[in-house]
C-alpha cells in the first residue's frame, strides 16, 4: 500500500512500516554501533517485573480483545508513568489523540516532521495543537534533506527508500521513545498482512535494557470503526483523505 507526498519539489514514495522491525533495521549502523535496537522479550523470561512482566502482559493482552480502546488508554495512564502517543496525524493518530485527551488532557504527543509532510498535514497539527491545547513534541531528522543528499545522493526515497526512511523516520522514532515505559501507537490488524498478528501489548527492550510496552488500542478495529469514530465525535481530520488519499505520511 502506497502513497506519494509532495514538498520541496520531491516526491516521496513509502509503506506502512513496522517500527520495532524497522528499529532492528541494517540501516541502523548508520547511526548505532549496538546491533539490535530492540527485540521482544520471550515470555517465559523469569526475570521480568510487573508492570512489564511478558505472562502478565500477554495475558492482560487477550483480555483486552473485549475491552474499547478508551479502558486501553485508562489502564496505560494509570500504570505507565511515562506513556506517550506517537501519530504522523493519520486516521488512527487523530482518533487516540481525541480518545486519550478525554481522560488524560496533558497526555504527552509526539510527531516526527519528516521534512517531506504535506501541507494539509502541517495545517492539522495546527488545527489538533489549537483544539486539543496539546501537549505535542515535534522530532525531526538528524539530517536536513540538503545534507542527506550531500552524503547520500539526491532523492534518496527512490535509490534506497530503506535507508531514507531509517534516516528521516525511524531514527528520529527512536530518540522520542527513549525515556519511555510505554508507547502508544495507531497500528490496526488489517493495515498489512505484517501487522495482522499485532497484540494490544507488546514488550520490547530499549537497547540500554529497559524494558518498555508498545501500546495498539486500535489492533483489533477496523477502518471503518476509526472513521465511525471520527465522524461520531467531529475528530478534525486530514482534508487529503476526503480527497481519496489512503494515506498522508512520509
Amino acid at each position: 500500500m502506497f502513497a506519494s507526498t509532495r514538498a520541496s519539489n520531491a516526491i516521496c514514495f513509502f509503506a506502512y512500516i513496522d517500527m520495532p522491525t524497522a528499529l532492528k533495521s541494517e540501516h541502523f549502523e548508520y547511526f548505532t554501533d549496538v546491533p539490535e535496537a530492540e527485540r521482544p522479550v520471550s515470555l517465559t523470561d523469569p526475570d521480568a517485573a510487573i508492570p512489564f512482566d511478558p505472562v502478565t502482559l500477554a495475558h492482560t493482552s487477550r483480555e483486552f480483545e473485549s475491552v474499547t480502546p478508551q479502558e486501553i488508554l485508562r489502564f496505560v495512564f494509570s500504570t505507565y508513568p511515562n506513556a506517550a502517543i506517537s501519530t504522523a496525524f493519520g486516521l488512527e493518530g487523530c482518533a487516540l489523540i481525541d480518545m486519550a485527551v478525554r481522560i488524560k488532557p496533558d497526555v504527552p504527543v509526539y510527531t516526527i516532521d519528516t521534512d517531506y509532510l504535506f501541507p494539509e498535514t502541517l495545517a492539522l497539527k495546527d488545527l489538533l495543537v489549537a483544539r486539543y491545547k496539546l501537549n505535542l513534541q515535534i522530532l525531526k531528522p538528524q539530517l536536513t534533506i540538503e545534507e542527506q543528499a550531500r552524503k547520500h545522493g539526491p532523492d534518496l526515497y527512490e535509490s534506497n527508500p530503506d535507508l531514507c526512511c531509517a534516516i528521516r523516520k525511524v531514527e528520529p522514532n527512536r530518540r522520542a521513545i527513549a525515556g519511555l515505559d510505554a508507547w502508544i501507537a495507531g497500528l490496526r490488524r488489517d493495515q498489512t498482512p505484517a501487522r495482522a498478528n499485532t497484540d494490544i501489548l507488546e514488550r520490547f527492550d530499549h537497547e540500554d535494557g529497559r524494558p518498555y510496552v508498545k501500546v495498539n488500542p486500535l489492533a483489533n478495529w477496523t477502518r471503518r470503526q476509526v472513521w465511525d469514530y471520527v465522524v461520531d465525535k467531529a475528530v478534525p481530520h486530514n482534508e487529503l483523505l476526503d480527497r481519496g488519499y489512503k494515506s498522508i505520511g512520509c
